[in-house]
């Protein structure tokens, strides 16, 4: 591991805390909907960065199964990132690559800061997790949800963070597709689902919301 992996910045005056995020419908809006932006959601995730490392955060239109991940840096994209789309945010922070350019790659990869478990309510029971604070719960489609675990110490360690993901996969508390934690895209709460197979009645986009 480099001296450059190891650097974590300490978190800043501005933080804000992470029990915003928590699974309690009694602290969300209307209905159990929270109000928390994707700004203040990814600001509460990422309270620390390596050294020249960013956030990642990607932002795609109508049906997101078709193309790839374009990757923008957080700290410059959250203002854009617009409720009508489907929005991520990465489970990992980069580099920059040698061109310049900030893409969710192995090889430009900085630290691990979340797990993403996905398919809770549907694959996974969510009575799994009855005993354990979750840091959010996002329904994503009707009834199935994904939850992230914020690590307290973001891991520098590509291989670790890949044992521990595994761990939880092998456990049955993850859907075995969603490894991968160095590049893995989660979905913000301020977003929708474009796959048609989860569209209304009327024909509108399922709106993710944060439980």
């Amino acid at each position: 591991m480099s001296k450059r992996q190891r650097q974590i910045e300490p978190p800043n005056e501005h933080d804000i805390n992470l029990p915003l995020l928590r699974t309690d419908p009694l602290k969300g809006g209307e209905g159990g909907v929270s109000k928390v932006t994707n700004l203040e959601f990814i600001d509460a995730v990422f309270p620390r960065l390596p050294k020249q490392a960013y956030a990642a955060v990607s932002t795609k239109d109508g049906d997101p199964t078709k193309g790839g991940y374009t990757a923008r840096r957080a700290d410059l994209a959250t203002t854009n990132l617009a409720p009508t789309a489907n929005n991520y945010v990465n489970c990992s922070s980069f580099y920059h690559g040698e061109n310049g350019s900030l893409r969710a790659l192995k090889g430009q990869f900085a630290a691990c800061h979340f797990l993403m478990l996905d398919d809770l309510g549907t694959k996974i029971d969510l009575d799994r997790f009855k005993d354990f604070d979750l840091s959010w719960l996002i329904e994503t489609s009707p009834s199935n949800y994904q939850a992230g675990i914020i690590l307290s110490e973001p891991i520098t360690d590509g291989p670790v963070a890949e044992r521990l993901l595994n761990g939880l996969i092998d456990a049955k508390l993850c859907d075995a597709g969603a490894n991968q934690p160095l590049t893995r895209w989660a979905r913000l709460p301020v977003a929708i689902n474009g796959k048609p197979a989860h569209q209304t009645e009327n024909g509108a986009p399922f709106q993710c919301r944060l439980i």
